[in-house]
């Protein structure tokens, strides 16, 4: 019985995380914002969060922050370094693989691969993805009360003609009502812009996608591989061909 507890809850816990939602959240309110929301835990990627530093400090504690300071950024430049040689080695290796030429059917393989990856996955994931605009608030404002009237009427007709559109589409949800708020100020000279975009997929549906295109990577190994071993006995059957007509043609000389 503790067995099957034991495996009852790790099941209900996987299922648990698969079916956790991650949103990304995008806003502009006079600078871009970006935040990771999972479950009631929100991060902020951008802007990053300043450090606090404080007003008065000892000259003991100065001279220990400044030496640091200067490991880490001698840490920073070593690292930098080693990074530099292992891409001028990389960059070698790189050179020397290219200069045997690709076939065309290794061409083609690419080419097929790349297809495969960008109807296959990206559309799998583009299906999953959950688009919201959350909110929008635009002050339309110029320098000129004509150009402002004239943008304003673009304006709220480009969204009367999109909204509609996307309304349609499973996977995007259009604000209403009091979310959308579209007005011009001829008062002002500046223009005021709120938007909020919302990002969501589900974890299950993330593993989905990241399987698909391993699988699709698998194959492609597989048949390069295959092709390889392919050409490599073509080239013994042609080298052993060679070394018979050779033979043969020493032996008439022979004679």
């Amino acid at each position: 019985m503790p067995v099957l507890i034991i495996c009852a809850a790790v099941i209900l816990l996987l299922a648990f995380l698969l079916l956790l939602k991650v949103t990304l959240i995008i806003a502009y309110d006079g600078e871009v914002g970006l935040w990771v929301k999972l479950l009631f835990v929100k991060i902020r990627l951008v802007p990053a969060r300043k450090k606090r530093y404080r007003r008065s400090m000892s000259a003991r504690k100065a001279a220990r922050l400044k030496k640091r300071r200067i490991k880490k950024l001698r840490k920073k430049l070593e690292k930098k370094r080693e990074k530099e040689e292992e891409k001028q080695s990389a960059k070698k290796a790189t050179d020397k693989s290219q200069e045997k030429k690709k076939t065309p059917a290794e061409i083609l393989d690419i080419i097929h691969l790349v297809c495969k990856l960008v109807t296959k996955v990206v559309g799998k994931f583009f299906k999953h993805l959950r688009i919201k605009l959350a909110r929008i608030n635009i002050k339309i404002a110029t320098e000129d009360a004509a150009t402002t009237a004239i943008t304003y009427g673009a304006v709220t007709q480009a969204i009367n003609i999109i909204f509609p559109l996307l309304d349609n589409v499973k996977q995007v949800k259009t604000p209403k009502g009091r979310e959308i708020n579209i007005y011009a100020d001829f008062c002002s000279d500046e223009p005021e812009i709120d938007i909020r975009i919302e990002f969501a997929i589900r974890v299950w549906q993330v593993l989905h996608v990241a399987i698909t295109a391993l699988i699709e990577l698998i194959k492609y190994f597989f048949k390069s591989a295959k092709r390889k071993d392919e050409q490599g006995e073509g080239n013994d059957e042609i080298s052993e061909a060679l070394a018979k007509l050779k033979k043969n043609g020493q032996t008439t000389k022979r004679s």
